[in-house]
């Protein structure tokens, strides 16, 4: 069978790193810079120093990448070496970047003279009919990368290489590892404030229908209009850059993703299917089995995992402007991968912008350390039907509204009327809950008794009820006790989102008080 292939060395592979490391640092000080959403990219020509290490000429410009170290994981990524990729594929797309070197955090690449298609024909703008089928040419020109050029597929692979279902379900498993349960201690509470089931991708994968088989090949899996460069000589039209997300499976998951992230106008998809069908069926023929029916399987899956990578640069973006035109956007943000990711994660009743706002204030004000918009969560009047409790002083109120934004995910529960979130209180011997009303919520029954009157009524009977004991309430806040004991026992914190609550003893049936249990 013959000896095993050496992976490729690289030129400047193992080179004095004192020159390279020189040449990076000056490529961060004096390259023309740009930055993406995991490296940061600067052109500059090649000094005489770094020539024969990167087998350039002097003044040719290079690329030296560098990796983003203040970047969330919302990718999913099959291997972690682009350069083996490059590799892997400069035989079938030629004017493909080379990888000329590369070290710890840093790639150095060939240049690829042009200008991104982005800077010419913007988001949402119709691509010219030349470019869709130069487009379409580019994905086809992959199918043919053999996967023995490709660098071992991660073992959860199916081992079939015509598995469609299985590829897809094999996506939805990667990205709740690789996504959700990677970001989840940071942003699990917010996810389930906005009423994001944890298991939403795994019951994704568990709806996936049997599909047509399809042969897998090589995907770029990140075709959009920045990675794209439309070359100066026009030959070729159309080059992509930046393989990091490239894996291997179903062709059509690379149709669906360059669908949605090139923003093209809805009535241009069909010329975009029809080009690629038709590359497709001259290379690949067996690539559009089942094309009319499947497609909309990955699309699916495209607007299910981004809502989380949406939702949570949305909120990462208010900590470095925490100012109301900053939250507006991050609200419409947010709103936007709700309503497209509704429907294939099985989301109901959705929040509505106002609600969605005050969600991503209290998450932001938790973390900012009292700072900018955090002020106003301070700003909490009391209901005078309620007194201050003796064992929850209004410090304490204003501390678990405080906290409440930081609730981690396994204490944030929300039910059909209210948002309950398990909170610990500094010098407080027990569990609160910050309950807050869900907007338009249509009840089924009516409420005769607002629910803060009943705890209220119970406590002062000084029956022994197992039931919340009320601790405060506000225009925005209530709170309420544990009913695991009688009402001597601990407390919990209730807030309605609303002025006041009007939900009655029935209560129960959501199982929010449950709860308090730590």
């Amino acid at each position: 069978m013959g000896a095993p292939s050496l992976p490729r060395r690289h030129p400047g592979e193992g080179a004095r790193p004192g020159a390279v490391g020189a040449f990076v640092r000056r490529a961060a000080e004096r390259g023309v810079a740009s930055s993406g959403h995991h490296n940061r990219n600067y052109v500059l020509p090649v000094t005489e120093d770094v020539r024969h290490l990167l087998g350039r000429d002097t003044g040719t410009s290079v690329t030296v990448r560098v990796r983003r170290g203040d970047v969330l994981p919302v990718v999913i990524r099959t291997w972690q070496d682009e350069s083996a990729i490059l590799d892997a594929i400069k035989g079938i797309l030629p004017h493909v970047p080379q990888c000329l070197a590369k070290g710890d955090g840093y790639t150095i690449h060939s240049y690829v003279e042009g200008v991104p298609l982005s800077s010419v024909c913007e988001n949402g703008k119709p691509v010219d009919a030349l470019l869709v089928k130069a487009l379409a040419g580019l994905l086809g020109q992959m199918a043919q990368v053999r996967r023995e050029a490709l660098p071992p597929l991660p073992a959860a692979w199916p081992r079939n290489d015509k598995d469609s279902q299985g590829f897809l379900q094999t996506l939805a498993h990667l990205a709740d590892r690789q996504i959700r349960r990677a970001n989840w201690p940071g942003f699990g509470g917010l996810f389930a404030a906005l009423g994001i089931p944890e298991d939403a991708l795994t019951r994704f994968a568990e709806r996936v229908p049997a599909m047509a088989r399809r042969p897998y090949s090589l995907l770029h899996a990140d075709l959009h209009r920045d990675n794209l460069i439309m070359s100066y000589g026009g030959d070729p039209p159309l080059i992509c850059v930046d393989f990091e997300l490239a894996t291997y499976g179903d062709p059509l998951h690379d149709l669906a993703t360059h669908l949605v992230r090139m923003r093209y106008p809805a009535h241009q998809w069909n010329e975009v299917i029809d080009a690629w069908a038709d590359t497709m069926r001259l290379i690949r023929p067996a690539a559009v089995n089942g094309l009319a029916k499947d497609l909309r399987h990955y699309i699916a899956f495209e607007r299910a995992q981004s809502v989380y990578p949406d939702v949570m640069r949305a909120a990462d973006s208010l900590h470095a402007s925490p100012d109301q035109k900053s939250l507006d956007e991050a609200t419409a943000e947010v709103r936007r991968a709700l309503e497209a990711g509704a429907a294939p994660l099985g989301l109901g009743n959705l929040p509505d912008p106002r609600e969605i706002e005050r969600i991503l204030f209290r998450w932001r004000a938790a973390r900012n350390g009292g700072l900018g918009l955090s002020a106003k969560s301070m700003d909490w009047h009391q209901d005078q039907r309620v007194p201050e409790h003796p064992d929850f002083p209004h410090s304490a109120v204003r501390q678990a509204l405080s906290a409440e934004g930081a609730t981690p995910a396994s204490r944030v529960f929300k039910g059909t009327g209210h948002l309950n979130s398990v909170v610990r209180v500094p010098d407080v011997g027990f569990p609160v809950v910050v309950r807050r009303k869900v907007a338009n919520v249509c009840r089924r029954e009516r409420g005769f008794l607002s629910e803060h009157a009943v705890l209220r009524a119970i406590e002062l009977a000084g029956v022994g009820v197992a039931a919340p004991k009320l601790l405060a309430l506000g225009p925005a806040t209530r709170v309420s006790s544990s009913p695991s004991t009688p009402t001597r026992g601990r407390g919990t914190v209730s807030v309605p989102q609303a002025t006041r609550c009007t939900a009655c003893c029935r209560t129960r049936r959501t199982g929010w008080w449950t709860s308090s249990t730590p």
